[in-house]
């Protein structure tokens, strides 16, 4: 079996692999690294990979836009399904290079790691890091790697990315922390952050019921008064429980959009699959992204 995260090694697509691959008595596992979120999915329509794990929300910063447009294509011929998804607790840590004993903030010029753990860190960065230049890079473990190379660069990344690059843990946790009065307390508050990954799939693989599933679509709404109250209606009618709802711009014309929407239940159910058939009859598109066990 060949996944495909994105790269290089250290990131935490690499540990959402690892913990999808928990449990499942699969042996000869290859993981092949990319460097977007894009390159993935190429890489799996390919057939380079038979699974590719990407994330594609946050709880502390919202959907992954990348992700969400790579799903959001409206190509018939590009066969790709959901068929899992996991929870990954991230704990971000300000990563360094230096080796004095203690460590000299003032010597950081820059600061790297992957947009959404840039956001996610904006009150630390504030706080301790103001005035440092910042760059987004592909992946935390790209940024990993970048400050293993100068002493002037920090990164944003995982606590493995620090025992594969050699580089030393100055903060933990620094994800929307709220940082103590004394700079010098080592006390510090913060919020949990989780990041959701998909378990991505080319072709006509499907997944069976498990008692506890999630469905995933995309829609593409008839232009006219109330039409995602009755499309919503179509669950509310049935009691299906929606999980996640969000709009993504259709790049068809300015404020035209797309909707992603999650829901409790698997397609095969015959009240998720009456729902579906009564959402289809008032949408100008319909696509079923997949339906696979809840993380």
């Amino acid at each position: 079996m060949k996944i495909g995260i994105l790269g290089p090694e250290g990131t935490f697509s690499e540990t959402a692999a690892v913990l999808w691959l928990k449990g499942k008595r699969v042996e000869n596992v290859e993981i092949k690294y990319y460097e977007t979120i894009f390159d993935v999915t190429e890489s799996l329509i390919m057939e380079e990979v038979d699974y590719g794990i990407v994330p594609i929300e946050n709880s502390l910063e919202g959907s992954v836009g990348e992700t969400l447009d790579v799903l959001s294509s409206e190509n018939d011929e590009v066969e790709m399904r959901i068929v899992g998804e996991v929870l990954v607790p991230i704990k971000i840590c300000l990563l360094a290079k230096q080796t004095s004993k203690e460590f000299d903030f003032g010597k950081i010029r820059k600061v790297v790691s992957h947009p959404h753990a840039l956001a996610q860190c904006k009150q630390f960065i504030r706080e301790r890091l103001k005035g440092v230049e910042l760059k987004s890079v592909d992946s935390t473990a790209s940024a990993a790697k970048m400050a293993s190379q100068s002493e002037e660069i920090a990164a944003l990344a995982s606590e493995e990315a620090a025992r594969k690059y050699h580089l030393n843990i100055i903060a933990e946790n620094v994800q929307c922390g709220a940082l103590p009065h004394d700079p010098a307390s080592p006390v510090r508050a913060y919020k949990d952050s989780v990041t959701r990954f998909v378990v991505l799939s080319s072709g006509d693989v499907k997944t069976a019921p498990t008692g506890k599933d999630k469905t995933s679509i995309l829609i593409y709404l008839k232009d006219r008064p109330g039409a995602l109250y009755d499309v919503l209606g179509e669950f509310a009618l049935r009691g299906i429980n929606l999980t996640k709802i969000e709009s993504r711009p259709s790049k068809r014309a300015l404020g035209n959009y797309m909707f992603h929407i999650d829901c409790e239940g698997h397609i095969e159910e015959e009240k998720i699959k009456e729902a579906l058939e009564g959402v289809e009859r008032k949408v100008a598109m319909l696509k079923i992204l997949g339906a696979y066990p809840m993380a």
